[in-house]
């Protein structure tokens, strides 16, 4: 069951508008947000997510470079928040999401209707004394 998330997010990358990825040095910080009514009712279900037409999903995924020929899920600290464009501010809550060769971390947040917003998320990779900045805007539509 647990590599139906997998299957689910890797899906669901086929929709984005294009591969979400910032790159600090050894470190691929992958993101990605939709709306949580998207997700599969059993991946939501089994991982405690909320589904439903004004709750935005947000996943992070960290990758590190050099450790074998492909690049390897890492741990990491993340901190987040997001704003929208008048600049009221809501934190992120991240959950961690150990899967057998996979590493996510999800936020759920509340937000209404295509509105623009900024996401400011800090990661601090395990090992590591620097903390990278990723920061995005993403405009969320209603889910069916």
């Amino acid at each position: 069951m647990r590599t139906l998330l997998l299957l689910c997010f890797v899906l669901l990358t086929g929709f984005a508008q294009a591969e979400q990825k910032q790159v600090f040095g050894d470190y691929e910080v992958h993101y990605m947000g939709l709306t949580s009514s998207e997700l599969d009712a059993k991946v939501a279900r089994l991982y405690d997510i909320p589904r439903s037409r004004n709750v935005g999903f947000l996943n992070i995924a960290v990758l590190k470079k050099g450790v074998s020929d492909m690049p390897v899920a890492w741990d990491a600290k993340i901190e987040g928040e997001m704003s929208n464009l008048i600049g009221q501010k809501s934190e992120l809550e991240f959950k961690r999401i150990q899967e057998t060769s996979a590493l996510y971390f999800i936020s759920t947040f509340d937000f209404y209707d295509q509105n623009m917003y900024r996401f400011h998320i800090k990661v601090t990779p395990e090992g590591s004394k620097r903390t990278f900045d990723v920061k995005f805007n993403q405009k969320f539509y209603r889910g069916e």
